[in-house]
């Protein structure tokens, strides 16, 4: 049997564009809850509202960078240098994006409390990559979209 090995870039998140109105309702939303904190005089949760609205600015505009992924018989790597094994996946599920040619590979893990990983594929190379998962007695399920996924969509981040 010869070796399998599938290579392909991807985007390291799917991207939703903001509006100029996104940023300034993100804007007077944190003013608001400043206001409040202020008022109250909780001056620990002003603080956080302030650092919370920077972080969310910047990452809010961060563009994803393109990462590298190598599917393999051994498991997938990614960008050389996060590794997981096939035998440590327990389940995958694929997921649309908004955008026609990509598709989201979602892998959940054996170990307890390891998180979702979210691996975005090709959609022309998704066919052969569960092909190959489901020959690694990797079953597939469908996945159920957690409220934080939903929030997330719903305020495009």
């Amino acid at each position: 049997m010869t070796p399998f090995e599938m290579n392909w870039e991807a985007p390291e998140f799917e991207h939703r564009p903001k509006d100029i109105s996104w940023y300034w309702l993100s804007i007077i939303i944190a003013t608001i809850a400043l206001g409040i904190a202020i008022w109250q005089k909780n001056f620990l949760f002003g603080f956080f509202i302030v650092i919370a609205e920077i972080l969310l600015l910047v990452w809010g505009g961060r563009e994803p960078r393109i990462i590298k992924f190598v599917l393999s018989d051994k498991g997938l790597t990614i960008n050389g240098k996060k590794f997981y094994s096939l035998s440590d996946i327990l389940n995958f599920s694929i997921e649309e994006t908004g955008d026609d040619s990509w598709a989201i590979i979602i892998l959940r893990f054996r170990r307890r409390f390891a998180a979702l990983s979210r691996v975005i594929a090709p959609r022309a190379q998704v066919a052969e990559i569960k092909k190959h998962l489901a020959a690694a007695a990797v079953p597939e399920t469908e996945h159920e979209e957690s409220f934080i996924e939903t929030l997330q969509k719903f305020f495009r981040f």
